[in-house]
């Protein structure tokens, strides 16, 4: 069972890096990547993919999610989404489009005047870590098992 939920989180995280790739692409596309305020879609390609998997670990392996499994689940989710997408975003600003960081340079408030490649993506693999923990632990008071007392076998 542990090694079909390491499974699970892999192939979960790397859809939803698929899916966060995909947003940056088109907005690329649509030349709309400078307006950095819309990188807040992440946060919700990163949610919705951290629900999708809490149900598909439910629907497929256990209906209630033990509450340090679920929050590991959540976790590894993230991770697996958001390091290969920083490292996307790495390479896309350091080879592919590299003047796209003067874009980002003009535009930006929160990363100032010396952003790199390096930096823009650090600032993703941050924003997202923060916000995987965060969405895994508000998910997990959600999705928790129930803590049962029994006393005379009956649940409180």
């Amino acid at each position: 069972m542990k090694e079909q939920i390491k499974k699970l989180d892999l192939k979960a995280g790397l859809l939803i890096c698929a899916a966060l790739i995909a947003y940056f692409l088109l907005m690329r596309y649509l030349d709309l990547v400078q307006i950095v305020e819309l990188r807040a879609f992440n946060f919700v390609i990163l949610f919705f993919g951290i629900i999708l998997t809490f149900r598909y670990y439910k629907a497929h392996f256990d209906s209630e999610i033990d509450y340090f499994r679920g929050f590991v689940l959540g976790i590894f989710t993230s991770l697996y989404a958001v390091i290969p997408f920083a490292l996307f975003v790495f390479f896309y600003l350091w080879k592919i489009e590299p003047g796209l960081v003067l874009e980002l340079k003009s535009r930006s408030f929160f990363m100032g005047v010396e952003i790199t490649a390096e930096k823009a993506a650090e600032t993703v693999l941050i924003e997202g870590i923060v916000s995987g923990v965060l969405i895994t632990y508000v998910m997990m008071q959600f999705y928790k098992s129930e803590i049962r007392t029994t006393v005379n076998n009956e649940h409180y």
